[in-house]
């Protein structure tokens, strides 16, 4: 491996690039079955999941320039396509799937909605059947549904819908030498500093308080999958935005070094992972106490120039190292510079 390029992204709101399927945890006894889209005609289409137990589902909307309709089935996996493209329909485009581990395991699936055309929509759970039916249609009146609190199995809970996505922040970075560390998504904020307050003079029926100790972050869990068009991708899920430094190793064993300092190792993080991957071979873990940090390493294949990618998606706790090779007229381009 000759070089490794960067690109840094961080993503604030809903994620854009759907965590794959394989992130389910073995624990939950719910299985999305099937997820289907029928047009019925052009102001009405119909979306129809099928369980494998009786599952009390929330459903939302999120307006704005991008409006998704996000259906959360608690405790639950799904096992088929991250990204699912309806190429007829004109109310729905796209329907991505996630699963979410914290704070509470769900498998999450976004509806994106059309952009010109205002869309309500209504929703029937069958119980016999374990059937979900989300039904778009058309407003007529020429306005979208409004933004509307979670739904579950069709009865308002007064939750209040999540915050509309940001824009997406992108740094690109330089090609990394050998052990050269690669900057965070982030840099660490430094607390703000507030005006020191006239002290309040001690009395002993007032004892002094302690401050609360802060939580230490874990990384609770790492999985590897090579099933999307993107590239290899290595997940990473935390308790917190707390993004790790990222440095490469190129010599005849290449490697990628992602230090997480300060952070505690989950109880459920396989310290060896074979991932038996075109790009990435294995992935290995340890905790470090000078300094302290968690390392995990990824060993890749020889005699290759990759592209590497780091996604966090700040509202779900999850980073993401998406794994290509370098396409050759960027390997040769960078080669002849060198020259």
């Amino acid at each position: 491996m000759k070089w490794l390029a960067f690109l840094l992204v961080a993503v604030t709101g809903i994620m854009v690039l759907s965590p794959p399927a394989t992130l389910a945890a073995a624990s939950t006894g719910v299985v999305i079955e099937s997820i289907s889209h029928k047009v019925g005609s052009e102001t009405e289409e119909k979306l129809t999941f099928k369980l494998s137990a009786q599952v009390g589902p929330k459903i939302f909307v999120m307006k704005g320039d991008n409006p998704r309709l996000v259906i959360d089935f608690p405790n639950s996996s799904y096992a088929g396509k991250g990204v699912i493209p309806l190429a007829d329909g004109k109310l729905a485009t796209t329907i991505r799937t996630g699963i979410h581990q914290a704070p509470d395991p769900k498998a999450r699936v976004v509806v994106d909605l059309a952009k010109q055309i205002p869309v309500r929509y209504t929703s029937a759970y069958s119980e016999a059947e374990n059937v979900l039916t989300i039904e778009l249609l058309s407003d007529s009146q020429g306005q979208p549904q409004k933004e509307t609190p979670p739904v579950q199995a069709s009865i308002v809970k007064g939750e209040v819908a999540p915050p509309q996505a940001q824009p997406i922040e992108v740094v690109v970075a330089k090609p990394v030498e050998e052990k050269k560390p690669v900057p965070p998504v982030f840099p660490p904020q430094e607390p703000t500093k507030k005006a020191a307050a006239a002290p309040t003079p001690a009395t002993s029926a007032t004892p002094a308080t302690a401050p609360a100790k802060a939580q230490t972050p874990q990384l609770l869990d790492i999985s590897f999958d090579d099933s999307s068009n993107r590239g290899e991708m290595v997940l990473f899920h935390l308790t917190a935005f707390h993004p790790p430094t990222v440095s490469a190793v190129e010599k005849d064993n290449p490697r990628v070094l992602c230090d997480f300092s300060g952070m505690e190792l989950g109880k459920g993080v396989e310290e060896n992972i074979a991932a038996k991957g075109k790009y990435v071979e294995r992935i290995s873990t340890s905790k470090q106490s000078q300094p302290d940090k968690i390392r995990v390493v990824l060993n890749l294949s020889p005699n290759r120039d990759y592209d590497l990618q780091q996604v966090f998606f700040k509202n779900d706790n999850l980073f993401v190292l998406i794994v290509n090779e370098l396409p050759p007229e960027k390997t040769a381009a960078h080669n002849k510079s060198d020259d």
